[in-house]
């Protein structure tokens, strides 16, 4: 075989990875957004006590832009989730599917301290969702903790001062 041959099947070889990891982004990007809505869907279902008490919950259309260092870039719809009570506002705003050490984040905006959802999988491909405090500078970032029906109405209660 000669160099050229060589590096013919080397260039070959490294434009089907490249083809095989944007293929696995685009795929990742089509199953975001059903990701997070069968969340929001758990957290309405654990909501739903206070919204017959007036709770307002409505889905916000909006828009993600992401880049990865690789250049690649997405541009997509996804619903944030507004949770309306007491005079005050916490929104769920899905800010990315890429993220360093998870697979998407989920930005909880409102009066409380700053926090996120992270979405983790297992060695199994199994999703755990996560209630994560953001790191301020110079201290250390405490555990997260599992997405579960107290700890979200505990943020619920906090950020509409119930």
């Amino acid at each position: 075989m000669s160099k050229a041959d060589e590096l013919a099947t080397k260039l070959k070889q490294k434009q089907q990875t490249r083809a095989d990891a944007q293929a696995c982004a685009d795929l990742a990007i089509e199953h975001w957004p059903t990701q997070v809505y069968e969340m929001y869907h758990q957290l309405e279902t654990w909501l739903e006590p206070l919204t017959e008490a007036g709770l307002n919950i409505r889905r916000v259309p909006t828009r993600v832009f992401e880049s990865l260092p690789s250049g690649e870039t997405f541009n997509y719809a996804i619903d944030k989730l507004q949770i309306e009570g007491n005079h005050h506002t916490i929104t769920l705003d899905p800010i990315a599917r890429f993220i360093i050490g998870g697979t998407g984040r989920v930005d909880i905006l409102g009066k409380t301290r700053d926090l996120y959802i992270r979405r983790t999988e297992n060695d199994h491909g199994e999703a755990h969702w996560q209630i994560q405090t953001v790191a301020r500078t110079g201290q250390a970032r405490p555990d997260p903790v599992a997405l579960n029906e107290d700890n979200f109405l505990s943020i619920i209660q906090e950020g509409l001062a119930l």
